[in-house]
């Protein structure tokens, strides 16, 4: 009843987006939260002039289960003032296989999301499929791949479809720390972007509880953001 009564609020927040992929990295993991317990990621990306402030709330349910939510504001919000999205991931334990070099895990995760420009009200949609693939090749080295397709259509426009890809590599030299890098491109980088390169670390303030980030985002063609998050999990266990 925790659990539903948490997503009920959570719901009419925001419609839509690539939600929910685990920061501090944005390539999603094939792990999802507890059932019955929740997480809550804030962070807070500079780039040039821009900013934004991205709140990302997300709840385990039954099965293997996570349902995740986005929102988005951007200042100044010249072209673009908010995005909204909603995400679901699938990685249940009996997708974990031993492997000869390291325990595999596999998932998938279906998104759909809306954005809101200097004129109001929600437009155009976009929708992803995404196949997840965790590798832990050592006690403290992994893996992460994600591969799929992303479509995004506005008013009155053909939908533009493209395939994407992410993979990040995430290492953990001791308890309290993780650093990771990351590269994410697509097939269509004319409509969804250029080649992005990520490098970041997070700082347990509470092991697995309680987490500080910094990443730094580089794409070509545009200028280098700068990333401070926060992370809460666990919540409700």
């Amino acid at each position: 009843m925790r659990l539903l009564r948490a997503c009920s609020l959570l719901l009419p927040l925001l419609w839509a987006g690539d939600a929910g992929a685990g920061r501090p990295l944005t390539t999603d993991d094939a792990a999802t939260a507890e059932a019955g317990t929740c997480q809550l990621e804030a962070w807070q990306d500079r780039q040039s002039g821009d900013r934004s402030l991205t709140l990302a709330p997300a709840c385990g349910l039954p099965g293997g289960l996570e349902l995740s939510l986005e929102a988005v504001q951007w200042r100044p919000g010249t072209a673009l003032r908010a995005e909204r999205g909603i995400g679901l991931k699938w990685a249940p334990e009996s997708a974990r296989v031993a492997t000869p070099v390291g325990e595999a895990a596999f998932g998938l995760k279906l998104s759909a999301g809306q954005e809101r420009g200097p004129l109001g009200g929600w437009q155009g949609q976009s929708h992803s499929a995404l196949v997840l693939l965790s590798l832990q090749a050592a006690p403290t080295l992994a893996w992460h791949a994600n591969l799929g397709g992303v479509s995004s259509r506005q008013a009155g426009q053909a939908a533009s479809r493209a395939a994407l890809a992410q993979l990040a590599l995430a290492w953990t030299p001791q308890p309290r720390v993780l650093l990771f890098g990351e590269v994410r491109v697509s097939s269509r980088r004319e409509v969804f972007g250029a080649a992005q390169w990520t490098l970041g670390a997070r700082g347990w303030l509470v092991p697995e509880r309680l987490g500080l980030d910094i990443t730094t985002t580089r794409q070509a063609g545009a200028a280098t953001s700068l990333g401070l998050g926060l992370g809460w999990y666990g919540i409700g266990n």
